[in-house]
């Protein structure tokens, strides 16, 4: 236990790194980027009491929307205010720093304070147990939204994650999570292999590693850092518990081991990884990356002459990319501003405020492919990348939902992705590894029913 209260404490401090620093350009290794503490299924004693919404108000009345995220007030104004203040002047959004997590919760209602609107990186259950859930289907109806204005696959990926098993919309998708692979001219040039291309499979982007690792005038060079493999699991469309029961179900579902192998593949090209190896893209010696767009293109430096192609993906599952969840806005249906909040949202995901997110670096949700390909375009200083490329696969179909999870997130909890390191140094064979996996994550899911 305590071991693993350990591996929650770094991956909380990682993800905060994450969100606060994405500017940065790290790179890392693929552990959970933080996993939410066991929620209370009691709604808090101090909570107030449920409010009913009031008329709406008149626009030159001021507003004040309580945000639950992890986020500054510049972060939210640069990701939501900067583009609506024309169109709602009079509503402010007032972010309280933290994640939606029970004891976050907890803290907020001993305040007395309400969220109106609330990011959830974990998904839906904590709102669920807190009374807060706001299903949004009739009410995207009744203001005419165009759901085919969001990307095949997003909404696919929100419904699954609908703690009842509905398959209701419970949020707003407002900024996609996209992950591409990076590759970087230079090294390919000093090897003299022709640079990647869209649409390779794990085989062929395995190959390419080898090629590209090994020593150049006294520098060693990395064919494919293990970041970010945990999106390659997604790509399976894998539970990682039976859904009625909690069962683990690593050692049994074969697509886990499949992942595992991928991993030590990676990793057993000679000269590109060994234990406690931390890659990084910026300095010049790793030929390919896999990672976030958001965290990568808009902030590498000019000097480093790198491009993008498609995630790769399995060979039996052509043209697949990763099931990714993107960073979702739910209302909270206690909030006395549920129809501003719902305006603001659906602005949000207008084509106009779609391209001045996308093009200031924040990865767009629309299915406007025209949009997708401005991506950072106003950071770039002329530069051009392979952002179509990015956007050619299909996303994978998202995994049926779990209550016990493990999720696999590139914001929010990733058991599988916080196994890929230990799995590389413990020596041990896929499915022995499979099977402690097995073990660990039961004492996980007992734990949590004994909270519940």
């Amino acid at each position: 236990m305590k071991k693993r209260m350990n591996v929650i404490f770094l991956i909380v401090v990682a993800f905060a790194l994450m969100l606060t620093g994405c500017g940065s350009g790290g790179s890392g290794n693929d552990t959970a980027a933080k996993e939410q503490p066991p929620a209370d299924t009691k709604q808090a004693p101090s909570q107030p009491a449920e409010q009913k919404p009031e008329e709406k108000k008149e626009n030159n009345e001021p507003i004040k929307l309580i945000f639950m995220a992890p986020w500054s007030k510049e972060q939210v104004e640069s990701r939501i205010l900067a583009g609506t203040k024309e169109k709602f002047p009079n509503v402010d959004i007032e972010p309280t720093g933290k994640f939606a997590d029970a004891a976050s919760f907890d803290e907020l209602f001993a305040q007395n304070v309400m969220p109106d609107l609330i990011l959830t990186t974990d998904g839906f259950d904590i709102l669920k147990e807190r009374d807060m859930l706001l299903p949004l289907d009739d009410m995207l109806k009744e203001r005419n939204f165009d759901f085919n204005a969001i990307r095949p696959g997003i909404m696919d990926a929100l419904r699954a994650r609908d703690p009842e098993g509905k398959g209701r919309l419970l949020g707003v998708p407002i900024e996609d999570v996209t992950v591409a692979l990076h590759y970087n001219k230079a090294v390919f040039d000093k090897f003299g292999v022709d640079y990647p291309v869209d649409g390779m499979t794990w085989d062929e982007v395995i190959d390419l590693a080898g090629k590209v690792t090994g020593e150049r005038d006294g520098v060693k060079y990395r064919g494919l850092a293990t970041n970010s493999l945990s999106q390659a699991m997604t790509q399976l469309s894998a539970n990682g518990t039976d859904p009625q029961t909690g069962e683990p179900q690593f050692s049994k579902n074969p697509a886990f081991a499949k992942f595992l192998g991928l991993t030590k593949r990676i990793a057993s090209i000679p000269g590109n990884w060994e234990p406690g190896i931390e890659y990084d893209f910026k300095k010049g010696d790793v030929a390919m990356s896999l990672g976030l767009i958001a965290n990568t293109i808009p902030y590498y430096p000019e000097e480093l002459d790198y491009d993008v192609v498609s995630f790769p993906s399995w060979p039996d599952l052509p043209g697949v990319g990763p099931s990714t969840l993107p960073l979702t806005i739910a209302v909270n249906k206690h909030s006395k501003h549920i129809d501003e909040a719902m305006d603001l949202l659906e602005f949000l995901l207008t084509d106009e405020q779609q391209i001045r997110m996308t093009r200031a670096g924040i990865p767009s949700v629309s299915s406007d492919q025209s949009i997708l390909e401005q991506f950072a375009g106003d950071t770039l200083n002329g530069r051009e990348f392979n952002i179509k490329g990015i956007y050619s696969l299909q996303q994978a179909k998202p995994a049926l939902y779990s209550p016990y999870g493990p999720d696999i997130l590139l914001y929010g909890t990733n058991y599988v992705g916080s196994q890929v390191q230990p799995f590389l140094t413990s020596g041990n064979d896929v499915q022995t590894f499979l099977r402690k996996m097995d073990e660990d994550y039961a004492a996980i899911v007992k734990e949590r029913n004994q909270q519940n």
